[in-house]
């Protein structure tokens, strides 16, 4: 009898654990190889979101939905899109169904896509989202709306600027400037005095890119904010916390004026950050270039 189990251990150690190991490993690599070979499209992940197979999605979700949701918005962000144009009636669809469903993390996901579609159809879809009660489902829906930049998508976005999100009224001033809305100066100047700090610089910039200097000011506070702090030592972290005062270069640029080219100066001398100084230097070199070409 001990001569059997014996001869079971060596039988166990030296040829069904090792051929276990092998098969196990041998069924990864293959799985994997079917993995690398599948090539994810906007229409599979359309249709992935589309299932109802969860027996609990009433009351816990469906995790694979939103998943397919975010996989399709960055499909198309990618330029993956293929025949996106074919599948904005489905996605606007399945934007619907998730507001009725009140499933707002697959419903973000869906506005950001329809607005990478760039597809006037989705508009008005993305209008209704921004009735919303989820604030990022509204602001994503600005967002949109100012990527697909169709006619009467202005209204729109000049509306969410009195949104109680202060994220909603950023991302609608911005929007605004993005969209190079000349009618919209009375109200971006108006923005000007919101409470929330973002509002109101956001409402600078865009006033700048627009080619009205009422936001000056606060401009001239975003660069002085951002090149009077310790410059962290690390130059990527100083270029991330530089975004705001960056951004403030390239709309003092836009101005062109004595208070601007001042402001410029300052910072490409004394701005503690390289990319702030970086970034100051070359809007005067350009604006200098500028000036040259026009002399007679």
């Amino acid at each position: 009898m001990a001569d059997d189990r014996n001869d079971w251990k060596v039988v166990l150690q030296f040829f069904i654990v090792p051929l276990s190991l092998v098969a196990v490993l041998v069924s990864v690599f293959f799985g994997l190889q079917v993995l690398r070979s599948r090539h994810p499209d906007p229409q599979a992940a359309l249709g992935d979101l589309k299932g109802r197979r969860a027996f609990l999605l009433p009351w816990v979700g469906d995790p694979k939905r939103w998943q397919s949701g975010y996989d399709l918005s960055l499909l198309l962000r990618s330029g993956r899109a293929g025949s996106a144009g074919s599948l904005v009636e489905d996605m606007t669809d399945a934007f619907r169904e998730a507001g009725s469903r009140g499933d707002r993390k697959l419903r973000r996901y869906l506005a950001l896509a329809l607005g990478r579609s760039g597809d006037p159809r989705a508009a008005a879809a993305l209008r209704d989202g921004l009735k919303d009660a989820d604030g990022d489902t509204r602001l994503f829906c600005v967002w949109s709306l100012m990527q697909i930049g169709a006619p009467g998508t202005l209204a729109d976005v000049r509306a969410a600027m009195i949104d109680p999100d202060a994220g909603v009224r950023t991302m609608a001033v911005f929007a605004l400037g993005q969209m190079g809305d000349h009618e919209s100066v009375p109200l971006l100047r108006r923005a000007l005095e919101d409470a929330v700090q973002d509002v109101r610089w956001n409402a600078a910039i865009s006033l700048a890119r627009v080619g009205d200097a009422s936001g000056e000011p606060q401009l001239l506070e975003i660069l002085a904010n951002g090149t009077t702090e310790t410059s962290p030592a690390d130059d990527a972290v100083a270029a991330d916390e530089g975004s705001p005062a960056l951004n403030a270069i390239r709309a003092l640029a836009l101005l062109k004026d004595d208070a601007a080219r001042s402001a410029l100066k300052r910072a490409s001398a004394s701005a503690p950050s390289e990319p702030i100084r970086a970034a100051a230097h070359a809007a005067l070199e350009s604006l200098d270039a500028e000036a040259r070409r026009a002399l007679p």
